[in-house]
């Protein structure tokens, strides 16, 4: 997740499998995260967004995104790919002294710069959790909503169904996972079109561990916004 998630320890896993070069997108993350995505067709354009005087902010617009998915007071919620904390600290301000945040990943160097931002910060709910490739580790049951950003696009097809099945395990009844990650066709790295069945294929994957899209959201200019629930058995 950028500085929400650098999923390195994850990557390294992929690329020794193989399995990083099967990602669907023709494309690879620099550092499977909030960077600017690395473009591997001659020609394409950069998107205007991303130069060196555009904050994350700008794009990310991480208080709309908070609006969006409903994060209120009490609530516990994961980061899931926390990398160095990114959304972390929003969540953990939208839901207060009495909600929790469970700061998620495999990197614990990065998770090591999110609880000394906590303890700098005198932030107390937020709990840090080293998770593995294809668990989270999260409790059982204990989520509101888990969010991931720029990480299902990291995982490819080998990774998905275990992670997402785990991730499952950790949210509540009524629990709902939120999706964000990089639209290659936002990016001009595609056309709608051309991406068409690899979206298809994302969703079957998400089929495949009992989730179903509920909602998608569009106003991020670089991303997608998809809001998933556990299907009914």
């Amino acid at each position: 997740m950028g500085q929400a998630r650098k999923w390195t320890g994850l990557r390294r896993t992929l690329l020794g499998l193989g399995i990083l070069g099967c990602l669907g997108f023709w494309w690879v993350l620099g550092d499977l995260g909030a960077q600017e995505p690395v473009q591997t067709w001659p020609g394409v354009r950069k998107n205007g967004l991303f130069n060196q005087d555009t904050s994350r902010e700008k794009w990310q617009m991480p208080d709309r995104v908070m609006d969006e998915i409903g994060i209120r007071p009490g609530m516990t919620v994961a980061d899931v790919g926390a990398g160095d904390g990114y959304f972390t600290f929003y969540l953990a301000d939208r839901v207060g002294a009495s909600g929790r945040v469970f700061a998620e990943d495999i990197n614990i160097k990065a998770l090591d710069a999110v609880r000394e931002k906590c303890a700098e910060q005198k932030v107390s709910n937020v709990s840090i959790l080293v998770g593995e490739p294809e668990d989270p580790k999260l409790p059982a049951g204990a989520v509101d909503l888990a969010l991931m950003v720029n990480v299902l696009s990291a995982l490819g097809n080998a990774n998905t169904k275990n992670f997402l099945g785990n991730l499952a395990k950790c949210l509540k009844p009524e629990g709902r996972l939120v999706i964000i990650d990089w639209d290659p066709v936002k990016l001009h790295q595609t056309t709608k079109q051309d991406f068409g069945p690899e979206l298809r294929q994302t969703l079957r994957r998400l089929q495949d561990a009992d989730f179903e899209l509920v909602k998608t959201l569009d106003f991020l200019p670089m991303q997608s916004l998809w809001i998933c629930k556990q299907r009914e058995r």
